[in-house]
């Protein structure tokens, strides 16, 4: 930052319990060679070494910010913070156990600055292991480049990718006008399928992301049902729609956005395949809601299983 001018991009990185993993995302990004740019930690209360570790780095570099809160708001809230305190004209999520190569930051954003109709840019993503080794990719063809927003919301909605464009470099304006990530399972998706719908995305053809894999991730930490607690923690005994939700907030998002109504009802059409496709995960929602609703139910799924010789399936997820 100059004394005259914010940078060009925000980086917003949530941490919670990092410590292991944390010096390689720093590390990753102190060492981009695109400089205009901040670092903003939200230290969600972690309860290991995280907070010294994140001094350490704002006292070394100026361009590092760390703040704590004195309690866990929940994942939803935290990422959203970070984005209240950026004034980047470009913003980016880095999770504090991924790490991204030096130029990952420099292409995304001449990818940006080159073409205003694009909302986001990001990379290939591979996937790497404990120790930091590459054991796999996320490989997902998807048509979000293209310049209809129905072509784009069907892609961001119908396949079943891994939801890992949300750490790519996002125009601020365009993210501004979303709600940012919701206080539910599934939120990160609905945002992404929301900007697809606001401007096109452009994927760098390079393995430029380098997802981290490993048992502390909240996806592995948590089944779909109960992961409602790392978004929010107040709400970890209430009932979890998960696929009801996203679905019903897919439609919120093509309704709150200005779209041509030829495009609007295109959009509501590829929604509807959407539920048609999740129809039995959406019946799983509701199982599992009444055996949250009334827990003695369960024993009359078994009992009624028994006598007639037909087995239930309590599982599902995005």
């Amino acid at each position: 930052m100059t004394a005259n001018r914010p940078v060009r991009l925000s980086i917003g990185l949530p941490v919670y319990n990092g410590e292991r993993f944390i010096r390689f995302a720093l590390d990753a990004l102190v060492q981009q060679t695109y400089r205009d740019f901040e670092v903003i930690i939200s230290d969600n209360a972690s309860t290991d070494g995280t907070m010294l570790i994140c001094q350490e780095y704002a006292q070394r570099y100026p361009n590092i910010r760390y703040f704590r809160n004195p309690e866990n708001i929940g994942a939803a809230e935290n990422f959203n913070r970070l984005f209240e305190m950026g004034h980047g004209e470009y913003f980016k999520w880095a999770a504090a156990d991924d790490v991204i190569s030096p130029t990952f930051l420099e292409q995304c954003v001449q990818v940006l600055d080159a073409n205003p109709s694009v909302a986001l840019c990001y990379s290939k993503v591979n996937r790497i292991n404990s120790s930091g080794e590459v054991d796999g990719t996320y490989d997902y063809p998807m048509w979000v480049s293209n310049p209809a927003p129905h072509v784009r919301f069907s892609d961001l909605i119908l396949v079943n990718h891994f939801c890992v464009a949300i750490f790519g470099v996002i125009r601020r304006s365009v993210l501004a006008q979303t709600p940012l990530i919701g206080k539910y399972v599934g939120s990160d998706r609905v945002l992404l399928a929301e900007l697809g719908l606001r401007g096109q995305m452009v994927e760098i053809q390079e393995y430029l992301f380098h997802r981290r894999d490993h048992p502390q991730t909240s996806g592995r930490q948590y089944n779909i049902y109960k992961r409602l607690s790392w978004f929010d923690p107040t709400r970890r005994t209430s009932i979890n729609l998960v696929n009801w939700n996203v679905g019903l907030k897919y439609l919120e998002a093509v309704r709150r956005v200005r779209l041509p109504w030829s495009e609007k009802a295109a959009c509501y059409r590829v929604s509807l395949r959407w539920f048609i496709h999740r129809r039995r995960v959406l019946i799983e929602d509701i199982k599992t809601a009444i055996v949250q609703i009334l827990p003695f139910s369960r024993n009359l799924i078994h009992l009624a299983r028994r006598i007639s010789g037909k087995g239930i399936n309590t599982g599902g997820g995005i």
